[in-house]
């Protein structure tokens, strides 16, 4: 069975205080990769995410309101 990548919007309140946003599925330990206003971010930097297994991201810096975020991963 093949692994397909799933691309979605990150669910949560985006208001400007709010870090931690879900994944409707499970993914795959350290292949998701997060998208903020269509640019991806890097992991290690300040618009960057920690890995909150199994569904849960915690974006490094609060996103603005109006801000959109997705996210692509692979289901576990």
């Amino acid at each position: 069975m093949a692994i397909l990548p799933v691309i979605e919007p990150l669910a949560g309140p985006v208001n400007g205080s709010n870090r931690v946003f879900e994944t409707t599925t499970d993914y795959v330990p350290d292949s998701v990769r997060v998208f903020r206003n269509g640019l991806v971010g890097v992991e290690e930097l300040t618009d960057g995410w920690v890995e909150l297994r199994p569904r849960k991201i915690r974006m490094k810096e609060a996103p603005k309101v109006g801000d959109v975020l997705q996210a692509y991963y692979l289901r576990a």
